[in-house]
């Protein structure tokens, strides 16, 4: 949808969550790759230039590890051109070097002879995550052989590509990503913290199960991806065994249970979740507001929880950002919005994230929110701190949420470079059956494909 904004000229380090890195380089260009030899000395150069601290070695924490690699050129597909070794080459660097630095820290260079701008976005993912899969790193950054086009894949999805200014660029998209930390590990799990007869109460996980079935039969949520489809056998199983990775599932379903006051969200992908196809114990109940900087997951009694889908602190970040609303029980009892109602919750009632791009959608119906790139001019992966902070800052500009005059029930806005966000809200007229009208909307309202996601630069 042509409603982003452009890139602002403001500087990355004069942003408030701006930090100066410290930044260790591995490896050096094949002599085939000369423009990539070229392009790896101005990035360092314009990381130290922002500030950051380049070390050519260190005690075992860094910030950003970015290891030069070679791809051979070859007339077969680039997908089938890319090494593997076992153990990966970036868990391989990082055992040689001593490093302590997170996998999600890593970040593969390569230089390619394929064109990248204009690459469809569905064989862009395909390459990122080829990449990924055989060097276990989750940013790859290939560039191009005349050495005037760079672009960055990251797992969620993203490749944008620049073709002017690039190690700037670059350099400032990987430092906004190295600037979120991870928080998709925050939490901690309250045993018996409900009782078996109020979870058995719940419609939350089957109103959830039905939400995932029409998702899927819109093609709002694709079919899990077994890992083995971009790496060998070998390599898959040896993720699977010390990783638990078996397959990408891409999406997530929330709803806000007010018989519970809690959050209920779709468990973690890492759990081999098809989200099309969702059971009771795929799900997972959350304290809507996080306590002590951690998000609480709330076990029912003889229940081991699966943990919470990497989009929860999203969820609550969003939840704890949004106005209240009172609710009360009809007779038959459903929870509509009531001003002398018993429980007070936020005003968003549900939500889900899908992998897909927009070019239209109606205004009258569904409010957009445009990104805030004043302030976020990047996007940030899905699991970080900064991408809870994106997500309260939407609530915060949201005339929807925000204007009690505004009757649209459903708010949409883009997460950067690998899909969306939407909600409801409980206003009047919102179907009893909960995202059934969000997800009608889509259905009716919003033009969108998993063809094509916007890269803007």
């Amino acid at each position: 949808m042509n409603g982003v904004p452009a890139r602002p000229a403001v500087k990355l380090d004069e942003l408030p969550w701006w930090r100066p890195l410290v930044v260790q380089l591995a490896g050096r260009a094949h002599p085939d790759d000369r423009a990539l030899g070229v392009f790896v000395r101005q990035l360092m150069a314009a990381f130290e230039e922002q500030g950051h601290d380049v070390v050519e070695s260190s005690h075992g924490d860094v910030d950003l590890l970015l290891i030069v690699t070679h791809i051979p050129a070859g007339p077969e597909p680039l997908r089938e051109r890319v090494p593997e070794e076992i153990p990966p080459l970036s868990a391989r660097t990082r055992a040689e070097l001593g490093l302590r630095v997170g996998s999600r820290r890593t970040v593969v260079l390569a230089q390619v002879p394929e064109r990248l701008t204009g690459l469809r976005h569905t064989d862009a993912v395909e390459i990122g995550r080829t990449v990924m899969g055989r060097t276990a790193a989750p940013r790859v950054v290939l560039l191009g052989d005349d050495g005037r086009e760079a672009a960055l894949f990251t797992l969620e999805g993203g490749h944008p590509t620049e073709t002017g200014e690039m190690a700037d660029r670059i350099r400032d998209r990987l430092v906004t990503a190295a600037c979120a930390r991870d928080v998709g590990d925050r939490y901690d799990v309250v045993p018996g913290a409900l009782s078996a007869t109020a979870w058995a109460g719940s419609p939350a996980p089957g109103q959830l199960a039905a939400a995932g079935r029409r998702m899927g039969d819109l093609g709002l949520l694709p079919e899990p991806v077994r890992i083995d489809r971009y790496v060998s056998a070998g390599l898959a199983a040896l993720y699977r065994e010390y990783l638990g990775w078996k397959r990408l599932s891409e999406g997530m379903l929330f709803l806000y249970d007010p018989g519970l006051d809690a959050v209920v969200v779709t468990a973690s992908g890492t759990w081999d979740v098809d989200k099309r196809t969702l059971r009771e114990d795929e799900v997972t109940i959350l304290q809507p507001r996080p306590h002590d900087g951690r998000l609480r997951v709330l076990a029912p009694e003889g229940v081991d929880p699966k943990g919470p889908s990497v989009e929860a602190w999203e969820v609550c970040a969003l939840l704890s950002a949004a106005p209240t609303v009172r609710l009360g029980r009809t007779a038959d009892g459903h929870w509509v919005p009531d001003p002398r109602g018993e429980r007070v919750a936020p005003l968003v009632r549900g939500g889900v994230h899908a992998h897909v791009g927009v070019d239209r959608a109606d205004a009258a119906v569904i409010e957009s929110v445009p990104p805030n790139r004043d302030v976020y001019p990047y996007g940030f992966g899905c699991g970080t701190d900064l991408m809870a902070d994106v997500a309260a800052d939407t609530v915060a500009r949201s005339r929807a949420l925000n204007d009690p005059e505004d009757p649209r029930r459903y708010v949409r806005w883009p997460m950067l470079y690998h899909g969306e966000m939407a909600v409801e809200l409980w206003k009047p007229g919102l179907p009893q059956e909960p995202l059934q009208g969000l997800l009608d909307t889509y259905a009716r309202s919003v033009g969108y494909t998993p063809e094509h996601v916007d890269q803007p630069l």
